[in-house]
């Protein structure tokens, strides 16, 4: 039987260089209305990383494990053959630093039980006549323990909501995805609101008319997949191992294009892994290093990294838990109107970025012509992605869900409709 104990007794007899364990004991309540599956669980998940010197230098090993079956020793065993089998470069850990101070934990559901709260939820969603919803809803509790070589040990309670599920009017369907911390924040209702009037205008929707455009990106289109969306695209170039190979598209206290620096209202982007109760908050990161808030983007030029504990070690700094919650300073855009042909974009139908180049490939799901008042379905947007959003404009309104807070939508005025 596998428990932190025997696992911190092994490592310790076995002389490793350094080595990270975190524990994670969740409460899960699961429940998905088209199969009618109701389902709690408690279970164990554990990380292991272990780093292994050797005269030609160092490896590393990171284990993810979801049993408890098996014998400590053996793991321990498995990983340090893992980490010779890739040594590199040697390095030295640097010292632990003290964890964020963050609430990731509803007060509501600490003592909750979770399947009751997961039926509720389903039960109260409101769904517009006409519709039909099927929800999946998974919501964890977790203890999380931390524990490391050079004593290094904490302890806190997380939460976590998430829902998916498919709103269908007529012939036409549409997915929803929400995650948060808490309750309050999980906006299942207005998820499913949003869905069932642009399923509306899908019925009536005709076909594109190509050409040039200034392009408005809501917040469905801006987060499409849940998450970052759009937004991912500065979070894949603050990887400090692909800063340093040179292969981001912009450098470090540079502009992060041409003139980014220079416009009205340049470009401000923060990973603030304390932002409390957001989605990817922690007071640790995965290989346990303190979370910190830091600035990716200052008015348009580049000035930070997420910084693992290996890349610490090369550039003589500290680690600060990589790219979290991204925190978008809002711009004074309010909505008026463009002399110019403007699309309002609601749904992307697919996106793909390239996380070297910034160029992205938008697939439109749903958008109206703010001309002619019609909706529309299809067309594709091919945008310089890191360009578009740094000269776009910001709304004034603001938007918070998942690991995003930032402006609720974006006018990029130099587009083309292919």
């Amino acid at each position: 039987m596998i428990s932190r104990r025997a696992l911190v007794s092994a490592l310790t007899a076995r002389k490793v260089a350094d080595w990270v364990v975190i524990e994670r004991a969740q409460e899960v309540a699961s429940l998905v209305e088209d199969r009618a599956l109701r389902r709690a669980e408690s279970r164990t998940r554990w990380t292991l990383i272990v780093h292994h010197d050797v005269s030609r230098g160092r490896g590393t090993a990171h284990l993810e494990l979801g049993t408890r079956q098996g014998e400590a020793g053996d793991l321990v065993d498995q990983a340090i053959s893992l980490a010779s089998a890739a040594i590199g470069p040697a390095w030295t850990s640097t010292p632990a630093a003290a964890p964020a101070k963050v609430n990731v934990l509803d007060p509501v559901l600490e003592r909750a039980d979770l399947a009751v709260v997961a039926a509720d939820l389903a039960a109260k969603a409101k769904r517009p006549g006409g519709t039909e919803v099927r929800l999946a809803l998974e919501l964890l509790r977790e203890r999380v323990t931390v524990q490391a070589e050079s004593g290094f040990h904490t302890a806190w309670t997380a939460t976590n909501l998430r829902a998916e599920g498919l709103v269908a009017l007529g012939e036409h369907s549409l997915e929803i995805t929400r995650e948060a911390r808490r309750r309050g924040d999980l906006d299942l209702d207005d998820a499913i609101a949003r869905a069932a009037t642009d399923l509306a205008l899908i019925g009536g929707a005709g076909a594109p008319v190509l050409g040039p455009c200034a392009v408005i990106l809501g917040a469905d289109a801006l987060l499409h997949g849940g998450g970052l969306g759009v937004w991912s695209v500065f979070a894949d170039h603050a990887s400090a191992e692909t800063e340093r190979q040179g292969l981001t598209r912009y450098r470090q206290s540079t502009a992060i294009a041409p003139g980014a620096d220079q416009i009205a209202e340049p470009l401000t982007i923060t990973s603030d892994g304390a932002l409390d109760f957001a989605a990817r908050s922690a007071p640790v990161g995965d290989e346990g290093d303190a979370v910190r808030r830091f600035a990716l983007i200052e008015r348009g030029i580049a000035t930070g990294l997420g910084i693992s504990a290996r890349e610490a070690a090369r550039r003589k700094v500290d680690p600060n838990g990589g790219v979290r919650n991204l925190v978008i300073a809002r711009g004074t855009w309010n909505d008026a109107p463009l002399p110019t042909r403007t699309i309002e974009v609601r749904r992307l139908r697919s996106l793909a970025i390239d996380p070297y180049t910034g160029d992205a490939s938008l697939e439109l799901g749903l958008a109206i012509d703010r001309q002619t008042g019609q909706a529309f379905t299809g067309g594709t947007l091919r945008l310089d992605l890191v360009a578009a959003l740094a000269r776009a404009r910001r709304s004034s309104t603001a938007l918070r869900r998942g690991p995003y807070l930032g402006p609720a939508a974006v006018l990029i005025e130099d587009a083309e409709l292919i």
